[in-house]
């Protein structure tokens, strides 16, 4: 819980600083803010590492294999990384370039989900894959 607080307490620094930053040096403010950014994803992903051990010793204890979660952390992980970057580019005035990153981000899941499909497929209709 106190990460949480730590969290927050980080981005409204970083937003008073650019708030403040962001008439006089515009390009000093983007960089805190990315910089601020980082800094939470680097500590979010720490955090999740060992979440993730933990799910995966559990998933395996429950007779799930590999190759059927992956897919769906990758896609997780697609995800974040998607938002992360539209958000930057909408913050910059760039709306047409986060959609297209959300597309890109919408079809490389997909075909991140494709050994998953086929799992399934040959799960549900006996076929070997």
């Amino acid at each position: 819980m106190s990460g949480l607080w730590a969290a927050c307490g980080l981005v409204l620094l970083a937003l008073v600083l650019s708030a403040t930053l962001k008439k006089d040096a515009p390009a000093i403010a983007l960089l805190l803010t990315l910089a601020a950014g980082i800094l939470l994803l680097l500590r979010a992903f720490s955090l999740a590492d060992g979440a993730l051990g933990r799910l995966t010793s559990l998933l395996e204890q429950g007779g799930m294999t590999r190759e059927l979660y992956l897919p769906v952390l990758k896609c997780v992980g697609v995800a974040v990384v998607v938002r992360v970057a539209g958000a930057l580019c909408r913050d910059n005035g760039q709306g047409a370039l986060a959609a297209k990153l959300e597309i890109a981000g919408a079809v490389l899941a997909l075909a991140l989900c494709l050994p998953l499909v086929e799992q399934v497929l040959a799960l549900a209709s006996g076929w070997a894959v």
